[in-house]
């Protein structure tokens, strides 16, 4: 195999923290951003003063679980004494309000729940000056765990422990859009980060948010496992090459091996080998041709306008961009007969670098469950068709 696999010692030194996805609808793509640090809907925000935006000292924050909407329900497990003749909401609330006597005593500036706040315990911390966030959701709430460190409180029954408490550096307001939110940033070295994705539709929107996922689980990956294969197809016809020469080479030792005729091993490669070229050929969208070198076999492609007798006439790069075109090089067109080849290896040029590389770890991954699933459909034996 010539030169499939690639290091990226660079990328071994960088680390990816976690990344909170918000989307904004109705804005062009190019509005989209990067931005330190958490961001949280916050309409009211009354509290903050925009033109300080509070960067003094670190704030104290808590985080509570537990719902604070004043039902009995909400409570959860413990004890609480119900006294005759009192009002149980209103017994509730007390104990609600002596909590946020708590928070105030303790100089909380930040006070989240992930559920719901009544509008009574709300009303008094504002007019504390403390900044007041609800219906957080599990999701936010872990991150924010996270961002300041503090533990979420899940119950009314104690006072609120002072190792439960939080920080952050500071707080500011940002306004995208129609969109009031709240930028928290930790107290030390952020490894969180909010990307706000821009588009003109619902639709599109969602397509750019699995986008955007999609890229970031292949880097996550990639940093996991710091090599690349190369781009552009040319892994999955050197690759293809390389099997059928070594099914033809090595024909004995594999029929032990699987314990099957040589027909069975030549036509299971065979198919093996032509879906590798289909993926290759799937690289291109623009009615062009694919085809595949016989001396090193890489991908190429060529315009449909391109006729069978010029193909060697036809320069250009190779997929990846490791090779360049040469009038005496010799090339097939994908899924077609060729002669059987081993592919030989490329020079050792350090200052030939490819243009387009694709992560080892998700590439094998999807070459792992592709077989897999075909050895299924072929165990199973039925074949389910979309007919609509």
């Amino acid at each position: 195999m010539s030169r499939l696999v690639q290091k990226s010692p660079s990328l071994c030194e960088v680390r990816l923290g976690k990344a909170v996805t918000v989307s904004v609808e109705g804005h062009p793509v190019l509005n989209s951003a990067v931005f330190p640090g958490l961001l949280v809907d916050a309409p009211d925000v009354s509290g903050i003063d925009e033109s300080e935006n509070m960067r003094s000292n670190p704030l104290r924050v808590v985080l509570f679980s537990a719902s604070l909407a004043g039902d009995l329900s909400d409570l959860g497990d413990g004890i609480f004494d119900v006294h005759p003749g009192v009002d149980t909401d209103l017994q509730i609330l007390d104990r609600l309000l002596e909590l946020v006597k708590q928070v105030v005593e303790d100089e909380v500036k930040l006070f989240v729940c992930q559920k719901v706040i009544h509008p009574v315990v709300q009303q008094h911390l504002k007019s504390r000056g403390v900044i007041v966030i609800e219906r957080l959701g599990n999701p936010l709430m872990e991150t924010l765990t996270q961002l300041t460190g503090a533990q979420p409180v899940a119950t009314l029954h104690t006072t609120i422990p002072a190792k439960a408490y939080g920080e952050v550096r500071d707080l500011s307001i940002i306004h995208f859009g129609s969109r009031t939110m709240l930028q928290l940033h930790p107290p030390g070295e952020s490894s969180i980060c909010t990307m706000i994705l821009c588009h003109r539709n619902e639709t599109m929107l969602g397509e750019l948010k699995v986008a955007f996922q999609k890229t970031e689980h292949v880097l996550r990956l990639t940093l996991r496992e710091p090599s690349a294969l190369l781009g552009g197809g040319c892994t999955e016809t050197h690759l293809a090459a390389y099997v059928r020469h070594k099914s033809m080479q090595e024909v004995p030792e594999t029929l032990s091996a699987l314990g099957c005729s040589q027909a069975e091993l030549l036509l299971g490669a065979g198919g093996f080998c032509r879906s590798l070229e289909s993926v290759a050929a799937a690289l291109e969208h623009d009615g062009g041709n694919s085809l595949m070198d016989l001396t090193h076999a890489h991908h190429w492609t060529h315009p449909a306008d391109v006729m069978r007798e010029h193909l060697d006439e036809s320069l250009g790069f190779c997929g990846c961009g490791l090779m360049e075109g040469s009038p005496e090089q010799r090339r097939a067109y994908l899924n077609t007969n060729y002669p059987q080849f081993s592919p030989a290896p490329l020079s050792r040029d350090t200052a030939v670098q490819p243009r387009v590389l694709d992560s080892f770890a998700a590439k094998f991954n999807a070459l792992q469950v592709a077989v897999e699933t075909a050895n299924l459909a072929l165990d199973v034996r039925y074949l389910v068709q979309d007919i609509n």
